[in-house]
């Protein structure tokens, strides 16, 4: 006789071990299918924010046993120069995503959530009750927890467009040595992305780089990796969503982490808005007595991160684009104002939604950006240019053919331009 599951969770990844971990407490029978017997290797940075691990301690659940490394300081490069973020307490805590994942698993199965391995293919609605369709078996819930990650089968029933609003990212365990206790973010290596390097101690590093362009980055990799004198290992390429999905919910069946869209589009961060929407989609259950009601109570306490996330989106454009494509190359950077690297440190705690940084851009770009520019030397940044292959191919042109000689005077009348406008901006 086929067992009847309160719900069946498809992916047994951070979002599908929590929700299957708070729903078992809650005293749901609970099954969770995954195509891969624990532990597994799974690509990914590896790096939670401190919101991760007070959202773990909050759920009783302590990391001490699988932590590879903590960061206190994280050092953000972009094209304005190098920005350290520091903190009392780990900003990024490192681990390995085979012992994290298998770690929340295990914590799931021993509150009696059933394990099955298997690859799913397909789910149907039958009116009181869902079959999870696998190569090996059919399974039967009243309710589907889908956590099958950025390529979900389950999204793309719903009807999602699982390949639209996804980053792609590259990464491998490299060995060598190398800083340790300390974070690398890399904005310089690659356009609308960045690289990164996260220590594992024992000298390993967690070394990626991802873009939202998709393509092939295993070269760029692989040169990052030889330039911070390390050696690769295997190389593996995963998705990261980097906006919410357009449906997510039916009467019985909810999304949640990558297969929901959440990640951060500006991070890159994932493992937080997996552990959180698979936290929400189990308490959803607890309250509800009919699939509306587990469509709605869903939606309703996912709402504010799917507000959040989208914004994030676009957020991400400013820092990616504006902030180091732009600005950068003039070198000024949001991150040198100390106001915007603690609200990204309040946000990266939990302190705060997005909502709030556009204020910080704002303030940045009318008030103090114009003001930094300045006192950053305007002749040095109108000589670099036009001068130094920046400026576009007919100013180029047009400078070209002049002598150093007059190239040298120009660069004088420049400094006293320049010293000009700071007098002047200080005199108004």
């Amino acid at each position: 006789m086929d067992i009847m599951y309160d719900a069946i969770i498809v992916g047994a990844g951070p979002a599908g071990s929590i929700a299957a971990y708070v729903a078992s407490k809650l005293g749901f029978k609970v099954l969770i299918i995954d195509r891969f017997r624990f532990p597994r290797f799974k690509p990914c940075g590896g790096g939670l924010t401190q919101k991760s691990i007070l959202l773990l301690r909050s759920l009783g659940l302590d990391l001490n046993g699988v932590v590879r490394d903590e960061c206190r300081r994280v050092v953000v490069i972009n094209s304005a120069g190098s920005f350290i973020l520091t903190d009392n307490d780990p900003i990024i805590t490192v681990v390995s995503r085979d012992e994290f994942d298998n770690y929340l698993l295990s914590n799931a199965l021993e509150l009696g959530t059933d394990y099955i391995v298997d690859r799913v293919v397909n789910v149907r609605t039958n009116g009181d009750h869902v079959n999870v369709i696998g190569m090996d078996n059919t399974y039967i819930g009243r309710y589907v927890i889908a956590a099958d990650g950025a390529n979900s089968i389950i999204a793309k029933y719903l009807g999602n467009d699982i390949r639209r609003n996804a980053a792609m990212a590259f990464m491998t365990i490299a060995h060598g040595n190398y800083f340790d206790n300390i974070c690398v973010i890399d904005m310089t290596r690659i356009k609308w992305g960045y690289s990164w390097i996260f220590p594992r101690s024992g000298g390993e590093y967690d070394i990626g780089i991802g873009s939202i362009h998709w393509d092939n980055y295993r070269t760029q990799l692989i040169r990052y990796v030889h330039d911070a004198g390390l050696r690769e290992g295997e190389i593996r390429g995963h998705p990261i969503p980097i906006k919410p999905r357009e449906r997510i919910t039916s009467k019985r069946i909810v999304l949640v982490g990558d297969a929901g869209g959440f990640a951060d589009p500006i991070t890159g961060e994932g493992i937080f808005y997996a552990m959180y929407s698979g936290a929400l989609a189990a308490l959803a259950l607890k309250h509800s007595s009919n699939p509306t009601e587990f469509a709605n109570n869903y939606l309703r306490t996912i709402r504010p991160l799917i507000k959040n996330l989208s914004l994030a989106y676009y957020l991400s454009l400013g820092t990616y684009g504006i902030d180091h494509l732009v600005m950068g190359r003039l070198g000024l950077s949001a991150f040198s104002v100390a106001s915007t690297r603690n609200l990204i440190k309040k946000v990266m705690k939990g302190g705060t939604w997005y909502h709030q940084m556009p204020i910080s851009i704002i303030k940045f770009s009318i008030l103090k950006g114009p003001r930094l520019m300045l006192e950053k030397n305007t002749a040095r940044m109108i000589f670099r240019l036009l001068i130094e292959d920046k400026a576009p191919l007919f100013l180029r042109f047009f400078f070209k053919p002049f002598s150093s000689h007059f190239l040298s005077a120009l660069w004088r009348f420049l400094r006293r331009l320049g010293s000009s406008l700071c007098n002047l901006s200080y005199s108004v």
